[in-house]
């Protein structure tokens, strides 16, 4: 019997890369929620309508049709992931999220969740069981989500993300560097680097993290990333893009995540931030 598999957020930048696997399972049957607030039909439209079922909704708008089918398998990704929004609002959006989702997944079913990094706050060097300390509303919510799940669900695995780049970033939202590098060198813009390009932060590429997602099913929690900070205005002018200095914005000056503990389930990252953007430039 095939297996019902729920993905939010399934047309974004890591969820269409994950749907690239996950079809490749003939014993999947593949729903798609996502309100395409950030995520782009176009990343998935190739798969569309015959090996996922796409509905442009916000899950918890989906809760009354989605209780009563309920599913195997969920990969919660969706989410407003804006680390520098300082209103409640996403926070709201996020959480309510959440609780709908542990409310569509059957008894004995499993959760896959994309936490983040911003749950730490501004700690240097974290490991899974570091406190959490966020600054930010969307850290916040990620912290109650976690919760959430664990509380309500019998079977999970939350995997902590560092900043994921690759492919189908959308740079054009000004959120996630490799991602607005990319976009303003195609082009021909200039980047605005905030706090004079001072921070550091831990990168990991967009297939690696899909390759946790799909091989890793403990009801654990796992960090995933490179084990090595990059700083931001370094990156920049690798990729030798046009750049100016901005205002200075209050958010975490340096983190890098230990990748141990998922390094021993026979996880391993596969290619360096430099790398992808010493591609950008040819």
């Amino acid at each position: 019997m095939n297996k019902e598999i729920l993905v939010t957020g399934g047309a974004g930048f890591i969820g269409s890369h994950l749907l690239e696997e996950l079809i490749k399972n003939k014993n999947y049957n593949i729903t798609v929620v996502d309100d395409l607030s950030t995520g782009k039909i176009e990343n998935i439209s190739s798969l569309l309508p015959f090996k996922v079922v796409f509905y442009k909704k916000r899950i918890q708008d989906m809760i009354s049709f989605f209780e009563r089918e309920k599913f195997d398998i969920i990969y919660h990704l969706g989410a407003k992931a804006n680390t520098r929004e300082k209103g409640i609002g996403d926070f709201i959006d996020n959480v309510m999220a959440t609780e709908s989702v542990v409310k569509m997944l059957r008894p004995n079913g499993h959760v896959y969740f994309s936490s983040s990094c911003a749950v730490y706050g501004d700690q240097k060097f974290v490991a899974e069981e570091s406190p959490f300390q966020p600054i930010s509303p969307y850290g916040y919510s990620k912290w109650m989500n976690e919760l959430t799940i664990k509380d309500n669900c019998k079977n999970w695995t939350i995997f902590r993300f560092s900043n994921v780049f690759g492919e189908r970033q959308d740079g054009a939202s000004e959120m996630g560097l490799v991602g607005v590098i990319e976009y303003h060198l195609k082009n021909n813009k200039t980047i605005t680097v905030f706090n004079q390009g001072k921070n550091y932060r831990d990168f990991i590429y967009v297939k690696d993290v899909v390759k946790a997602l799909t091989t890793i099913h403990k009801t654990d929690i796992f960090q995933i990333g490179q084990n090595k900070i990059y700083n931001v205005l370094d990156l920049v002018k690798l990729s030798e893009v046009k750049y100016k200095f901005g205002a200075y914005n209050k958010e975490v000056e340096s983190i890098k995540l230990d990748n141990t503990k998922i390094k021993k389930e026979g996880w391993k990252p596969t290619l360096e931030v430099t790398e992808y953007i010493e591609r950008l430039k040819k």
